[in-house]
């Protein structure tokens, strides 16, 4: 797989923070899910924010409109403004059955291109079969 550079732009998220990193991701994108009449032409996304102290991830949910946005935040869902800029992005396709390979393939992307800390790493869920990961890094 080859990473291409792209400009992402800036994304406003209603979030659902994991309790514990992976084996409550799950849990987190069904907090969003549960509470929509369908995800049809939803867009899903997960962020990591890594540390020393280990990845704090959640769940993310593009808000159709702000009356949505405005509901999610009256149910205690924190909204998550994530700047946009330069990313090297990787598409991983059949990914339900590569889980695993999401950690391992952000590692090679941040070898090769390095990383910046202040943005979170994304994954964008472009549909059941294919997952974009994003990884943010300084201007190209």
């Amino acid at each position: 797989m080859k990473a291409t550079i792209v400009q992402q732009p800036s994304l406003r998220l209603i979030t659902s923070r994991s309790n514990h990193f992976p084996e409550g991701n799950q849990e987190a994108m069904q907090a969003l899910e549960s509470r929509l009449e369908t995800l049809r032409k939803r867009r899903f996304y997960g962020l990591a924010y890594g540390s020393k102290a280990g990845i704090t991830w959640f769940a993310g949910l593009a808000p159709e409109d702000d009356r949505e946005e405005c509901r999610f935040a009256e149910l205690g869902f924190p909204i998550q403004e994530i700047d946009g800029g330069t990313f090297a992005r990787m598409k991983m396709l059949d990914w339900t059955s590569k889980v695993d390979q999401i950690g391992p393939t952000f590692g090679v992307m941040i070898s090769e291109f390095g990383i910046d800390p202040s943005r979170p790493q994304i994954e964008y869920y472009r549909s059941h079969t294919e997952l974009h990961l994003l990884l943010p890094i300084g201007s190209a």
